[in-house]
């Protein structure tokens, strides 16, 4: 099957994701954290998204370890979601994901 960007979903609205996995993928010389996100809905044929964002990952995962999220997706909650844009302090914008 088929993967894509999560940003492909900044605009969908709501969706529901019923699996993610922690993945570490060299870039370079350094190594980055992503994680990857299986949708139950399917999107123009992709239901597997992945992405680095870090607040997102953060909610999924701590140093590699899967959060308590995580682990209830694991076992086979689903967790209805939509992406927010985050605004901050210093005028700077992060995507994030909330549950709708």
């Amino acid at each position: 099957m088929t993967e894509s960007s999560l940003s492909k979903l900044d605009d969908k609205g709501v969706f529901t994701i019923v699996k993610v996995e922690n993945v570490e993928r060299k870039v370079g010389k350094e190594t980055i954290t992503e994680i990857n996100i299986e949708t139950e809905e399917e999107f123009d044929g992709v239901k597997k998204f992945y992405t680095s964002r870090k607040m997102i990952v953060a909610k999924f995962y701590d140093n590699g370890k899967p959060t308590v999220l995580s682990q209830e997706i694991q076992k086979g909650k689903k967790y209805r979601v939509k992406i927010i844009t985050q605004k901050f302090g210093n005028g700077k914008e992060d995507y994030d994901i909330a549950k709708s």
